[in-house]
């Protein structure tokens, strides 16, 4: 009589619990399929006035099942740029700060100094003379010293290196030849004490005495204080001279506004000047980037859009106030899918564990 009873509950179990597992794998997951065009990385989409291009689509594997849009365990992000060619773009010099002489070109420019080293030619470092060698495939300049090949250093556009006493800065590898740009740097000041609308600021070269009377040959290496006057010594007659006396003054070159400055490579114009510092402008090339995920909505202009991935590889642009109600229903509809497959799966768990277990009893002795 036991294992009868037995036999009638495994039977029930095992039918409530394959009905289950049949119902999970005869029954096709949801997905979100939303109708419009569809675009790869590459492709332009006119959003309001403006023409986007998908600059990139990136899937990436979160190591997990399941997910919306993009494949299950894969999350697919993605960017827009647009260019606008003719913006105006702004820079500003802090007041106090100071300018490397790579960033600042005008004429008649005396602390900064320029150099071209040819393919094959040979440069002189004090009394070391280097080889140049110049790759143009590999935008790189090689110094090789001429006396121990041992002594090279291959350099890239950039890069610096120590040179006459300086940190010269490799600014250009092309066309056989490199471009080398060495020099004092300049403190930019901003006169305020009697002007508190200013409308000029000057550049002045920050010079390193000691390194002067260093690669003066005439001088001793050193700058002395007497009577609060730094002077330097000559070799000869170890006699004193004022610093102002011996150099050149540091150079001085004043900017105002409305006129032009030759700064990181481009001509701009002076807008503005105040004791903040000085704002540079210019017309250039500007790109704005929109990053894109899964169903978060972006702004465009003056409307809403939110994105969604088919694949791994096209992304679909929706208003948000026309079709996101749509999308959101698709995705509670997957959501409702996975909690019935879930409940299924308990159910399918629920009877094997029963079904053990009343196998197990049957098998027990029966006593009397």
């Amino acid at each position: 009589m036991q294992r009868r009873a037995v036999a009638m509950y495994l039977a029930f179990f095992l039918v409530v619990g394959g009905a289950a597992y049949g119902l999970i794998q005869t029954t096709a997951a949801p997905t979100v399929a939303m109708d419009g065009e569809s675009y790869a990385e590459g492709d332009e989409v006119t959003l309001g006035e403006r023409t986007w291009t998908v600059s990139s689509i990136e899937a990436e594997s979160d190591g997990g099942g399941g997910g919306h849009g993009g494949g299950g365990g894969v999350t697919v992000s993605g960017e827009l740029s647009w260019t606008d060619e003719s913006a105006e773009l702004e820079t500003t010099i802090d007041n106090g700060s100071e300018v490397p002489p790579t960033d600042v070109v005008w004429d008649g420019q005396t602390a900064r100094r320029e150099a071209t080293f040819e393919d094959g030619s040979t440069v002189t470092d004090g009394t070391t003379t280097y080889e140049v060698a110049v790759n143009d495939s590999a935008s790189t300049l090689t110094l090789t010293n001429a006396d121990d090949a041992a002594d090279n250093e291959t350099l890239e556009a950039e890069d610096t290196f120590q040179f006459h006493g300086f940190e010269a800065t490799v600014t250009d590898v092309s066309d056989g030849a490199a471009t080398v740009v060495w020099g004092n740097p300049y403190l930019v000041v901003v006169e305020t004490e009697n002007d508190s609308e200013p409308t000029e600021a000057t550049f002045v070269e920050q010079r390193n005495l000691t390194q002067l009377a260093t690669s003066d040959p005439a001088l001793y290496d050193e700058v002395i204080t007497q009577d609060g006057v730094r002077k330097v010594t000559y070799r000869a007659n170890d006699t004193n001279v004022a610093v102002s006396d011996y150099f050149d003054p540091a150079e001085r070159h004043t900017v105002a506004e409305g006129k032009t400055l030759q700064y990181e490579g481009a001509e701009q114009t002076v807008d503005a000047v105040d004791s903040e510092g000085i704002t540079l402008t210019r017309t250039g090339e500007q790109t704005t980037t929109v990053d894109l995920a899964e169903g978060e909505n972006v702004t465009i202009g003056d409307r809403q859009y939110f994105a969604h991935f088919p694949d791994n590889s096209s992304v679909q642009l929706f208003e948000s106030d026309e079709r996101y109600e749509e999308y959101h229903a698709q995705h509670e509809a997957i959501d409702a899918y996975t909690e019935r497959k879930n409940g299924l799966w308990g159910v399918t768990q629920l009877s094997v564990v029963v079904a053990v277990l009343l196998i197990a009893t049957a098998l027990l002795p029966v006593k009397g």
